[in-house]
């Protein structure tokens, strides 16, 4: 399991299960990598879009995903016991690592030349 915290768009009428549906959804849809999405935290901001009906406010949300979901299938040779600690302290290290979604772009762009002759 992995933490996220990151921002999600939902409809200002939501609230409680009906709520982290929609933003697990949306984070889904933004990011369609992230599996079994489940919202642990999700706090309003004062950002709303009213350019889409209904109006939808933007959440801070705290979020776990699996992180490596098909290394769940390579488990069979171990014990119950041993797979569930395993679980756990994995579970206790990704918590500890909250990581900010989405990723971060990291576009490159050329140097501008106009920039360079006027630093000299």
């Amino acid at each position: 399991m992995a933490m996220y915290q990151g921002r999600a768009l939902a409809d200002i009428n939501l609230t409680g299960v009906a709520l982290a549906e929609a933003l697990e959804a949306f984070i889904c849809r933004r990011d369609p990598t992230l599996e079994n999405v489940q919202v642990r935290r999700a706090t309003p901001t004062g950002d709303v879009e009213m350019r889409v009906q209904p109006h939808k406010r933007w959440y801070e949300v705290v979020f776990e995903t699996d992180d490596n979901p098909e290394d769940d299938e390579d488990d069979d040779d171990d014990t119950f016991e041993a797979r569930r600690k395993a679980k756990e302290k994995a579970k206790a290290a990704a918590k500890a690592q909250v990581k900010t979604w989405p990723p971060a772009n990291s576009m490159m762009l050329p140097p501008d030349p106009d920039e360079e002759q006027r630093r000299r």
